[in-house]
């Protein structure tokens, strides 16, 4: 049920979003899919796949969440030091 502090987020069918949140100095993790995956499915599409596998390793090693933030720094400043990257 949404509160006052929520936003909504249209997906297409064939999308799937990794929510991620800060709660009590603890972090939230919710996985949204633009339309459901059967249970009798006998294989699971790859994107909730590559998300379920992302949420649960978030969820269950807290060192992949600072492995991220580095990668995500690099990526930052290998795009800076890009010829022709906006500053």
């Amino acid at each position: 049920m949404a509160g006052p502090d929520t936003v909504s987020l249209e997906l297409a069918s064939h999308e799937v979003a990794l929510v991620i949140g800060e709660e009590d100095e603890g972090m939230s993790v919710r996985i949204v899919a633009g339309s459901d995956v059967p249970d009798d499915t006998a294989e699971m599409p790859a994107a909730p796949e590559i998300v379920l596998a992302l949420a649960m390793r978030l969820l269950k090693d807290p060192e992949f969440h600072d492995e991220v933030l580095d990668w995500y720094y690099d990526q930052q400043e290998d795009d800076e030091e890009e010829p022709g990257a906006p500053s």
